[in-house]
């Protein structure tokens, strides 16, 4: 309370109160507590505000996402690359976000509870937005890649499915010819057996998986050979022609060894060809033997215009690598290349 107050006769004509009138007291809020509102007093319907979007991790829904299909943390946890507690953390987080349970953790592995299901397709349709906004605005790279021939027809519709904005240039040469002029004719990837040897120091070498090599004749070769299954003794081979291959440089034509544990100077060698695709055509319709990489000659066989045949002793496979030109090629775009590779090559595709 203030005490009295007396004024003068010009400020009490101007004032709204009389000269001995008292001020009135402003009445005050009372709160029972300063954080939490009376029962019933209006800021009690006052509620939290939600979780921001902007907390969301792009990362936790694609790891949702992988558990939802998979039915599993430990399979979510190999498809993302990370570890099974870095996906039940993704699950934690994103259940705290929503504030409702997403799975429920069992003896047969993981479920979704009725949240889960009601929310797994929206997330499924946001991730799908997302994905094509990044292709659709994303820069075309190209690449000038350099692989032997017969690998370029298994390999590099990987690489175009799995970069959809990638334009590739392909040469097809051998392999020792690809390490020799990987610098001076201007690649920036190779796919090629081996690891790093004979590479420039820019490059970066990483293994993507083998290749089985086997010798392939026609079914009357096969039955002029006398083969019913059983693997042949290397010495039936010494008297039937061989394709061999061959690449011409500087207006020589230069024998090439194709891996075959029966060596060149021991082969009765027929015809000589650049490609592995053409070696196994003339293989078709003659009766002349080749030795070459089995990925080339699936068509071939499914079709049954050639046959595999087994060999004591032979069991040939070749690593295979990728090779990029880091300072050409973004780590992205390596790291997104050699996942598609390994998976074209790996032994359950």
């Amino acid at each position: 309370m203030v005490e009295d107050v007396v004024v003068d006769e010009a400020a009490s004509r101007a004032s709204p109160f009389s000269p001995r009138e008292k001020i009135p007291e402003i009445p005050t809020l009372a709160l029972s507590s300063p954080l939490k509102p009376e029962v019933g007093h209006p800021l009690e319907a006052v509620s939290m505000p939600p979780p921001d979007v902007a907390d969301l991790r792009v990362a936790d829904l694609l790891t949702f996402l992988s558990v939802v299909r998979s039915s599993s943390l430990t399979a979510a946890a190999r498809e993302r690359r990370v570890t099974p507690s870095q996906v039940s953390k993704a699950i934690t987080r994103l259940e705290n976000h929503f504030g409702r349970k997403l799975v429920e953790r069992g003896s047969r592995g993981v479920l979704l509870s009725e949240a889960g299901r009601v929310l797994a397709p929206s997330l499924e349709a946001v991730v799908s937005q997302l994905e094509a906004a990044r292709t659709a605005h994303a820069d075309t790279t190209e690449i000038m890649l350099g692989a032997p021939s017969y690998l370029q027809a298994a390999l590099i519709p990987v690489i175009a499915s799995a970069a959809p904005n990638l334009r590739v240039r392909s040469f097809g040469l051998p392999s020792l010819l690809l390490r020799a002029q990987a610098r001076e004719e201007g690649f920036t990837v190779l796919i090629l057996p081996g690891g790093d040897e004979h590479m420039p120091p820019t490059w970066l070498t990483e293994p993507v998986g083998e290749v089985r090599k086997g010798l392939f004749a026609s079914p009357a070769l096969a039955r002029k050979l006398g083969y019913d299954g059983n693997p042949l003794d290397p010495q039936q081979l010494l008297d039937t022609p061989f394709v061999c291959p061959v690449f011409r440089q500087k207006g020589q034509g230069i024998p090439l060894e194709d891996d075959c544990p029966l060596p060149r100077r021991r082969r009765l060698v027929g015809h000589e060809v650049q490609t592995i695709f053409v070696a196994l055509e003339i293989a078709v319709q003659t009766d002349q033997l080749t030795f070459g990489p089995l990925v080339s000659a699936e068509r071939h066989l499914r079709s049954g215009a050639l046959v595999e045949l087994a060999v004591q002793g032979w069991d040939v496979r070749e690593k295979l690598s990728i090779a990029c030109d880091i300072d050409q090629i973004p780590a992205r775009l390596r790291t997104s290349l050699v996942r598609a590779l390994r998976d074209a090559l790996s032994p359950s595709a």
